[in-house]
Order: C-alpha cells, then structure tokens, then sequence
C-alpha cells in the first residue's frame, strides 16, 4: 500500500539554506531529497534510541524486582564457554 506524501513547510535560515543548495549540487541532489534524506534518517534513529531507552527500563524494573541470574552462575557458565562442559546459558 503507498504511503500519501503531505507537504510540509520548514523555515531554515539563510545559512544553512545555502549549505544545502551548496550540498544538492555536489551531490547532485535536489534539496528536498536532502531533507527527507535527513528528516527519515533523523527520525529513524531517535525510534531506535526510545526502543532501547524503553527496552533498559524494562530491564531495570526486572532488576529491581530481583530477576536476574546469580554472578556465581554467570561465572560458572562463561568459564565453561565454548567447551564439552557448555550447559547453555543460565
């Protein structure tokens, strides 16, 4: 299913107006292809950013609640790493 494009408008100072004509033309480029370059990388990496900073809290309030795996365990399972005695993670 196509997405619709909506029209939005962005008010950019001369500067970095002329830094992007500068950069379509080096890169041949248009300017709105920059921008929503830009935008959907921009937005793309701050989900990800709040999917870990969710993620963290949720292993944190596991934590918090004492879910976690015993140091000695952990210890004792990365000792026999990679060996016949591998028992799997704890």
């Amino acid at each position: 299913m196509a997405q619709e494009n909506k029209v939005v408008t962005v008010k950019l100072t001369t500067d970095t107006k002329e830094k992007l004509q500068h950069l379509s033309k080096i890169k041949s480029r248009s300017t709105h292809w920059l921008m929503k370059k830009a935008i959907d990388d921009y937005v793309e990496k701050e989900e990800q950013q709040e999917r870990l900073r969710l993620d963290t809290l949720d292993r944190w309030q596991e934590a918090e609640l004492g879910n976690v795996v015993d140091h000695d365990k952990v210890i004792s399972w990365l000792d026999n790493w990679g060996t016949k005695n591998d028992s799997g993670r704890p």
